[in-house]
């Protein structure tokens, strides 16, 4: 399960653009279906990893654009989520990826507290 080095990375980012550690109330990341990262399991470990490495119990809210595929066969772009699916117009498997392996830290929120 990379996913959980992968949420420390993310830790180890908002350090450093933050300059410090403090409480974080969502994180907002792209996640592509091509990437290699399974969302569920970066949620799962995600929250446990910000408590420990200071930064509060943040949201990970993530965003899942589908994956897009130009069909080098017929010519045809379209939308999948399972690259071993072929073109949905001539069935070829011989395509090129446009997007879907994003993995991207959009934004941070602070929690600024009630005073």
């Amino acid at each position: 399960m990379h996913e959980l080095s992968i949420a420390y990375d993310i830790m180890r980012i908002l350090e450093n653009a933050l300059g410090e550690k403090k409480p974080i109330s969502t994180v907002n990341l792209t996640i592509g279906p091509l990437s290699g990262i399974s969302p569920d399991a970066l949620r799962f470990c995600f929250t446990e990893v910000a408590l420990a490495e200071g930064f509060g119990k943040p949201e990970l809210a993530i965003k899942e654009p589908p994956a897009k595929l130009v069909c080098l066969e017929c010519e045809k772009e379209y939308e999948t989520d399972d690259f071993y699916k072929g073109c949905p117009y001539c069935m070829s498997l011989n395509r090129r990826i446009l997007t879907g392996r994003e993995f991207t830290v959009d934004s941070v929120e602070i929690d600024e507290g009630d005073d």
